[in-house]
């Protein structure tokens, strides 16, 4: 028997659900960005800062916003007045636990010469340590990395989204029925920077692409040391004179000649296999497994004695497992196996024959079950504390080496060059051009977006017959070397360079104004080490747990960080004839009580900065304290009336954000993320008049509406 409809009165409760504002956390240890999105919507949300996709139920803290007057606010405004939004992150940026694949690949090449000390956990020399120049990636030949279902949909780290899921969809059938019906192997991604052979096997051994620089040196040697044996097994197939070729193409800064098709093959992968001391196999799609080209292969470590391609438990090592992304067959992917589940087992029929040696080797290299599957990867994987520990260790070194820290460089390459569309450039050129770009203080990091922005003027504006050159000659005349010339509408300061006839920016007394991506204009200076210099109030990256002022973030103030904005009222102090107007900012809220204000403290460098040295001042101090004391006893505890400071509490745009599903061209639903704030105020947004009146729009409808749902 049908249902009756509902009524209107019935169907209300469930219109209001569906109206709700969720706020959550992202559950990433090294992120917890603050998450807001409507509860009718994506079943995963886009986290806003690390770039990571979670399904809602992963979100930590998540709860009902109970007052979501600023989030319906910030909606409408980002929605009818298009405020802009941060540039998307490209894959190699997208972090997780902190780490873009960007990041770890300008670590690598540190990696390769220095480990980290077990007792102090500093990086050393291997050689310091006894083992060796270079490190030994056979230590990898049992480690495995088994991907995080959380993780298995971010974009840049998870699932390969090149087209392999479609190219490979039968192989991977093929192997999900194997497996009970379970998807426990997946092609995750791996940036094509022209080591994608390498990036491939070093993210099926530890997850990251920390070791692609080890892996290349390695195997330049090893191909370098075992020559002979090289050419007498491959004298059929590989001609005498090529072999110098196969060897320079190990080297991580080789780059081929032009128009040459050069890169990592299959007598590579063969190399790997012995220098890992574990088999190595490559699939296809199940057309090319089965056509008679070399497209997939098995590549055992035959050189190594079996007695070494063991464990510690005296197992055999577990082979690893790459693949094709493509039919181009010009890009290399892992295949790695999901934690939690069971371990994948590749099927007799998908194990492809043995590469360049005899076939019944594999037996030897390879612990085959009953059925005659391998076991692929294993469940040895190292832990993400040692490798952050790790990562961290390499960090300093390279701050030590380059003078600038790694997530910076990451930054100036995203934002700079990335952005631009220009690809393949160097890591040495994008280091050097950070370096340069810190030294003469044009790094700028926006508050709002998050974005890096770079000052820069184009040469061509300062000399002669340049935009700034002529605009200063006719501003002023005569141009003198002693004098500078200010530019407001382009934030830049020149002076004058009467020998080459030039105007010389001088970026210590110019200041960006506005952010390049959004166009906010909370942006600060950046340092070498990728801190931002912060001005009195500005609010932090740090999450406050304890703050009256309700954003969830630490705030800045004289060179630490606090809970909440300090409380001002004016002091006067009178000596000697004199008469002092000061300024007393006072901190009483914190939740590390240390840096709360001591009365005593403040009145002390109140008179010691305006009368110091006065004989008898102990009696001014104390009525400075006497004053304090009476402008801060307050009669309600709950009585807090902060600062006011431009962009102490300004709207970010992890805070409100368009989200977008990863394979759509158009957004189809707007996240909110962010703060949670009880009060919005005009400065924290920058409102434009047109904002003022939508604003005043949304505060006079509001009160209609309460008043008719009380008479209601």
């Amino acid at each position: 028997m049908s249902q009756p409809p509902p009524s209107p009165s019935q169907m209300q409760p469930q219109r209001r659900r569906d109206r709700r504002i969720l706020s959550g956390t992202c559950p990433d240890a090294k992120c917890r960005a603050r998450l807001f999105f409507p509860a009718q919507g994506s079943a995963s949300i886009e986290c806003t800062d690390c770039g990571q996709r979670h399904e809602q139920r992963q979100l930590l803290e998540v709860e009902e916003v109970t007052e979501p007057d600023v989030v319906l606010h910030n909606l409408l405004r980002n929605a009818l007045l298009g405020v802009a939004a941060p540039p998307r992150r490209s894959t190699d940026m997208a972090k997780v636990m902190g780490l873009s694949n960007y990041h770890c690949k300008l670590l690598s090449p540190i990696l390769a010469r220095y480990g980290m000390d077990k007792q102090t956990g500093k990086a050393k020399l291997l050689r310091d340590m006894n083992q060796g120049d270079v490190f030994d990636c056979s230590l990898l030949g049992d480690r495995a990395f088994l991907i995080e279902p959380e993780h298995v949909d971010t974009v840049g780290y998870g699932k390969d989204r090149s087209g392999s899921l479609i190219y490979l969809h039968d192989t991977l059938e093929d192997i999900k029925k194997s497996n009970l019906n379970q998807e426990c192997i997946i092609p995750v991604h791996v940036d094509g920077d022209g080591h994608c052979l390498v990036h491939a096997v070093s993210r099926a051994l530890v997850g990251r692409e920390l070791f692609w620089h080890a892996l290349r040196e390695n195997l330049k040697k090893h191909l370098k040391e075992n020559l002979d044996r090289y050419k007498a097994l491959f004298h059929d197939f590989i001609d005498a004179a090529e072999w110098e070729d196969i060897i320079n193409e190990c080297d991580p800064l080789f780059v081929p000649p032009e128009g040459v098709p050069l890169g990592l093959r299959n007598i590579h992968i063969f190399g790997l296999a012995n220098v890992l001391h574990r088999p190595v196999i490559l699939l296809d799609s199940l057309s090319g497994m089965r056509s008679s080209g070399d497209y997939s292969a098995t590549f055992l470590p035959g050189l190594i004695p079996v007695e070494i391609c063991k464990g510690k438990d005296g197992q055999l090592n577990k082979p690893i497992c790459i693949a094709w992304s493509s039919s181009g067959r010009n890009h290399y992917i892992p295949l790695v196996g999901i934690k939690g589940g069971s371990l994948p087992k590749l099927p007799s029929r998908l194990l492809p024959k043995a590469w360049g040696v005899p076939q019944d080797l594999i037996r030897k290299y390879i612990k085959l079950e009953e059925d005659g599957s391998c076991v692929i990867g294993g469940d040895r994987s190292l832990q993400d504390k040692y490798l952050l520990r790790l990562v961290a260790a390499m960090e300093e070194v390279f701050m030590n080496k380059h003078g600038i820290h790694p997530s910076l460089v990451s930054d100036v390459h995203h934002y700079f060059y990335r952005r631009t569309g220009v690809i393949g450039v160097q890591p040495e050129e994008v280091i050097a051009a950070a370096k340069k770009a810190v030294l003469e203080n044009r790094l700028h990091k926006c508050l709002i977006c998050g974005a890096l922005s770079e000052l820069l003027v184009p040469p061509e504006w300062l000399a002669p017959g340049g935009k700034l050159y002529n605009l200063a000659k006719t501003t002023h005349g005569q141009l003198k070397p002693d004098k500078n010339y200010s530019f407001p509408l382009n934030n830049i300061v020149c002076s004058y360079d009467a020998t080459n006839d030039i105007l010389v920016p001088d970026y210590n007394l110019s200041n960006l104004t506005s952010c390049n991506w959004c166009r906010g204009t909370s942006v600060r200076r950046v340092r070498n080490d990728s801190s931002i210099v912060y001005l009195d109030g500005d609010r932090t990256n740090t999450k406050s747990f304890g703050g009256k002022c309700g954003c969830g973030f630490k705030h800045y103030w004289d060179g630490k960080e606090y809970d909440n904005l300090p409380e001002a009222f004016p002091i006067t102090l009178e000596w000697g004839g004199r008469v002092v107007r000061e300024t007393v900012y006072w901190f009483q809220y914190e939740s590390d009580v240390t840096l709360n204000s001591n009365v005593y403290d403040v009145a002390m460098k109140l008179v010691t900065k305006h009368f110091p040295g006065e004989f008898g001042s102990e009696i001014l101090v104390q009525k400075v304290v006497n004053t304090i004391l009476h402008q801060t006893a307050k009669k309600n505890p709950n009585d807090y009336t902060p600062v006011a400071i431009d962009g102490a509490h300004v709207q970010r745009m992890e805070d409100v954000k368009h989200e977008q599903e990863p394979e759509s061209h158009l957004p189809t639903k707007i996240i909110l993320t962010g703060q949670k704030a009880k009060t919005l105020h005009k400065e924290e947004l920058n409102m434009s008049k047109t904002e003022r009146k939508l604003q005043q729009s949304i505060t006079e409808q509001a009160a209609v509406m309460q008043k008719r749902k009380k008479k209601k």
